[in-house]
């Protein structure tokens, strides 16, 4: 046994030497909860920061936030994108109400990570909708890391990571079933929308099943109607479970998710009088996962899962002022596999080890209609070339407690190999016209747009955390990171031409690197806690955009916004969030989060920064009644650029929650409700990308829904 901890202390100082001589290198290289059970408690917090533990173990102490799915439902929240906004550090990013997605402490959509039940969702990088594809009636919680988090799921994960955890019912000594019908109103859009659980349980196996509809029609703002933000949609899904023992389980997964003639009222990539809309979106998640626990006395846990997920888009875009109509669509599929061991060695040091892959594979196409004086003409281009990427990766996680009072130590290493191939892409593929009802092929042209490629590249990350509890109620923990992203398809092959400015993607992006720091102090009282994080980014080669003349393979030359590494930048900043019972039956709660990102070299503000944001809420529970909710929201920009009156704002909310009433002896009744911009306040979301006249935000909603279980 003493041989065996001395190696273990050898291999953790071996580890922590390796993180730090690789951020004094990277450094030099580039210039540098319970709930109340008395009135002296504090309820249980449906967001809260503790540390990670459902996206991969407890062995690192990164900045984590986990949001109970039901808060959803009960605070209105339309898509995810609206369930997460307003949380400490992270702000919505949306195109209408529907296609929505978060910046988190000034990350966009590029360089954060998205995971269904831990499974990649890949799409376009810009504001596509995927988050919106998830089924908000159907979340258990949905995770956050804010912060480097690549070292746990490799490249992608630079700025944070957000994974949807569907419901999974638990397992019952005898056979048995539940559910949940659940049905609610919003009056701004007029939006019906439903969703049913179904749960079917044993002592050795569960059968779940799920699904949600919905319907909304334009949305109210406080000048009028937001013409074109319609949508529907529909879901559902079955889960299964099955144990082998006490040792095994087995457990499965399938999702189904569709929108059909969803309104896009906004989007920079659209002239501001263009129609555009979603025609379909479809997101396929299959899934089987295989746990083994206690194999050994070192070997606790070892899961094996495999997965893939295709997500297929058609977009209809209507340019009246041009004749033009455009429908561009695309199809990604991801297909992975990863293995994790949880190890034991002593009470004092574990350790995760794993390998995980994946494999992305993507087709673009678009149809160009072109309606002339004489004719209307076709044209058929591939905007994007076939393209696929290639990532298998291994990690390591260790955790040391140095004292079982006061000091814990984690660190984590992973190494990835990301291999990137593309076909030739030629600007267009076809062009023809009708004559007469019979198809004519005319001259097209064949143009190279981009040349067939391959390239093979190393993605590598670290992370280490020091834990310091002086005493019982506080805490501090210093992270420190350094994480490695690879440019993706999209930002190294995209080609939008909606009849905008073009936007273009560069096969030539050298991979972001960065090194990331937080502080964080955490103190817990009986009536109070209090959570703050102070944190220092800097990223190298990062990719950004930038407007200006673009010289094609084919030597024609235009004005276009270009990916391109725009040298080096760093992001700093701050959060604070707080909850404190007042007396018994009364919470106040609130949160305040501000970032500033600015070029290192030129000193000039990033653009798309969020601004100062904050929340306060008072709850008041009369228990076994009710519980009701105020809450005030404002955002103010201290950008250099001036920015609208509408982006400086303050709006209140209200709500209530019943307690849950039973019918009989196996059904039970809940109702929640509330009104959304109680004074019908005119204000514009300074991250949203909202284009033409009206920009403004949802004005007032009133909002209802009824929960029935049995």
């Amino acid at each position: 046994m003493f041989n065996i901890k001395n190696q273990m202390f050898k291999n953790t100082n071996l580890t922590i030497f390796t993180l730090l001589l690789s951020f004094t290198i990277q450094l030099q290289l580039h210039g540098q909860g319970n709930r109340i059970s008395s009135s002296d408690s504090l309820m249980h917090k449906q967001i809260s920061e503790v540390t990670v533990t459902g996206l991969l173990s407890d062995k690192l102490n990164l900045t984590y936030l986990v949001v109970e799915g039901k808060k959803a439902l009960d605070d209105g929240d339309i898509t995810p994108g609206d369930l997460l906004d307003g949380l400490p550090g992270i702000s919505v990013e949306r195109d209408g109400p529907w296609a929505t997605t978060v910046n988190i402490r000034g990350f966009s959509e590029s360089k954060l990570l998205f995971l269904s039940d831990g499974d990649r969702m890949l799409t376009a990088t810009d504001v596509a909708g995927a988050l919106s594809t998830v089924n908000i009636g159907n979340l258990e919680k949905v995770e956050v890391i804010k912060g480097a988090g690549s070292v746990i799921y490799g490249t992608g994960a630079m700025g944070g990571i957000v994974n949807f955890v569907s419901k999974r019912p638990e397992y019952s000594d005898n056979l048995s079933s539940s559910g949940c019908l659940s049905s609610g109103f919003h009056t701004v859009n007029k939006l019906w929308e439903n969703n049913l659980n179904v749960n079917l349980t044993n002592q050795n196996w569960y059968l779940a099943l799920d699904g949600s509809y919905r319907t909304a029609q334009n949305t109210m703002t406080p000048i009028g109607v937001q013409t074109n933000s319609q949508f529907n949609d529909a879901s559902w899904g079955v889960k299964g479970g099955m144990r082998n023992g006490e040792n095994q389980e087995f457990l499965v997964n399938y999702n189904h998710f569709e929108a059909r003639d969803v309104g896009l009222p906004g989007g920079s990539a659209f002239p501001a009088n263009a129609v555009v809309r979603y025609l379909e979106f479809k997101r396929n998640q299959l899934s089987g996962e295989y746990i083994f626990r206690d194999l050994t006395d070192v070997i606790k846990s070892l899961n094996v899962k495999v997965y893939t997920q295709n997500i297929k888009r058609k977009v209809e875009n209507i340019v009246p002022a041009k004749k033009v109509a455009i429908y561009p669509g695309s199809l990604n599929v991801t297909t992975g596999a990863k293995a994790t061991a949880d190890l034991y060695f002593n009470d004092y040091e574990t350790m995760t080890v794993g390998i995980d892959g994946w494999h992305r594979d993507q087709e673009t196409s678009r149809l160009k209609i072109k309606h002339q004086t004489s004719d209307t003409i076709y044209i058929k281009e591939l905007p994007t070339p076939k393209a696929q990427v290639l990532d298998v990766g291994i990690f390591a996680q260790h955790k040391w407690v140095i004292d079982p009072k006061h000091w814990t130590m984690s660190t984590g290493v992973r190494l990835d190999f990301l291999r990137t191939t593309n076909d030739t892409a030629f600007t267009e593929i076809a062009r023809y016209k009708y004559v007469d009802g019979k198809k004519v092929s005319i001259p097209f042209n064949k143009n190279a747009r981009f040349l067939a490629d391959a390239k093979n590249e190393f993605a590598y990350a670290a992370h280490i955390d020091f834990s310091y509890k002086p005493f019982e109620s506080h805490q501090f923990i210093l992270s420190l990171a350094n994480a490695y992203r690879v440019a993706s398809l999209e930002e190294r092959f995209k080609y939008i031409d909606q009849s905008g400015t073009p936007m273009i993607g560069n096969p030539d992006l050298k991979p972001e690197k960065g090194l990331f720091s937080n502080l964080s102090y955490k103190l817990t009282k009986n009536k109070f806690s209090l959570n703050t994080n102070i944190f220092a980014n800097y990223v190298f080669d990062l990719i950004g955009v930038e407007e200006g003349p673009y010289q094609g393979v084919d030597g024609s030359v235009f004005n276009a916004l270009v990916n391109t590494n725009v040298d080096r930048a760093m992001y700093l900043g701050g959060e604070l969030d707080f909850r404190w019972l007042i007396i018994s039956d009364v919470t106040l709660e609130g949160n305040v989060a501000y970032v500033y990102g600015a070029d290192a070299i030129t000193k000039k503000e990033l653009p798309l920064m969020p601004p100062l944001h904050g929340i306060l809420r008072i709850n008041y529970t009369l228990p076994a009644i009710f519980t009701l909710y105020a809450e005030t929201e404002w955002d103010y920009d201290f950008s250099s650029d001036v920015p609208s009156d509408d982006q400086n704002f303050i709006i209140l909310n209200a709500g209530f929650y019943t307690d849950v009433f039973s019918l009989g002896k196996l059904i039970q009744l809940q109702f929640v409700g509330g009104v959304q911009n109680i004074f019908n306040t005119a204000y514009e979301e300074q991250m949203a990308v909202a284009r033409g006249i009206n920009r403004l935000e949802p004005g007032r909603n009133l909002f209802v829904r009824a929960k029935l279980r049995w």
